[in-house]
């Protein structure tokens, strides 16, 4: 099994934006959405490389719209 983890400062209250992402079922990787403290942390496992690659690149754009909305929020 194959794990990699993303800590997020300063985004925690955005957890539940990524719920409908983490309700599907992935094939060949597990994803966790969780905070802590003032960090929202994603934890993904998979079972190869290959789906470890294709989920955190997902997420990770995943965060980049998250951030994006956010700022644009805030302005």
């Amino acid at each position: 099994m194959h794990e990699a983890s993303l800590r997020l400062k300063g985004l925690a209250d955005m957890d539940t934006a990524f719920l409908p992402e983490t309700a599907e079922k992935i094939a060949r990787s597990q994803v966790s959405v969780k905070k802590e403290g003032d960090a929202l942390v994603i934890r993904i496992k998979a079972e190869d490389t290959g789906a470890l690659r294709a989920t955190l690149s997902s997420y990770l754009r995943y965060v980049s719209a998250a951030m994006s909305a956010k700022k644009a929020m805030e302005e």
